[in-house]
């Protein structure tokens, strides 16, 4: 594997409820190194964002947590790590699908209208910084049919080619640890493409604002990752995760 620590320890299991409990567990025990990775077959109670179940055929995804020490950000910047792992994921479809991949705020990546990733981060914090995260990543590879109420969609989908899991893993290893070094080398270096990258950037959508329709337009992110958009009547404001949701 062409990484400096990511990925280089690997734990694979046929089945489990979730890669991120599996990578949780072992953080807890102080048995695991930065950048060890998770990966199952199959998740029985696959987390996604707001409580979410991420659902997934057995053993045509990736479904891989990693473990990262991210101590170098303060608490407020957790959301900097965001930006890294949803670049790393764009950088890996961009290589197969021309470019089509964007960011649906926060993490979501997307082709058009249809998500193919899916990316849940569990941190924990030391004081006014941040300790551990546990960065999990369910990406749709070769699956070919999903449940008609989800947009959802497959890099199999998209190119009409079926490709190796490891592979698929060894890259996005890859692409998250260059990511994160730049991270770490200027915790604002990801801030201009990270935006650039957004699903729908300047763009009137349909949002649901606490539970209210509303047409708004998105116009970036702030400093702690609120989503920051324009109502029809010119005001501009800032929502928080728990707040709104795009109508997709």
């Amino acid at each position: 594997m062409d990484t400096l620590f990511t990925g280089k320890i690997e734990t694979f299991v046929a089945e489990t409820t979730s890669t991120n409990e599996l990578a949780a567990l072992a953080v807890k025990s102080s048995r695991v190194i930065e950048g060890a990775a998770f990966r199952a077959g199959y998740q029985t109670k696959g987390k996604g964002q707001r409580g979410r179940e991420w659902s997934s055929v057995a053993n045509q995804n990736v479904l891989v947590s990693y473990v990262y020490f991210p101590v170098f950000l303060k608490s407020d910047e957790q959301f900097r790590l965001i930006k890294a792992v949803s670049l790393a994921v764009k950088d890996l479809l961009d290589k197969y699908l021309m470019d089509k991949a964007t960011i649906k705020w926060p993490n979501d990546i997307y082709i058009n209208k249809l998500k193919i990733a899916g990316i849940l981060i569990e941190s924990t914090m030391k004081g006014v910084y941040m300790g551990s995260s546990v960065i999990g990543v369910g990406l749709n590879v070769n699956q070919s049919v999903f449940d008609p109420r989800v947009n959802a969609t497959s890099v199999i989908l998209e190119t009409g080619k079926g490709c190796d899991l490891n592979m698929f893993f060894e890259e996005l290893s890859f692409h998250l640890e260059n990511r994160y070094l730049m991270l770490k080398r200027n915790v604002k270096s990801l801030d201009a493409e990270y935006l650039k990258s957004l699903y729908r950037l300047n763009k009137q959508s349909e949002y649901l604002v606490n539970g209210e329709p509303k047409s708004m337009v998105l116009n970036g992110v702030d400093e702690i990752g609120q989503i920051v958009l324009t109502d029809e009547d010119g005001v501009q404001d800032a929502y928080g995760l728990h707040q709104i949701k795009m109508v997709v």
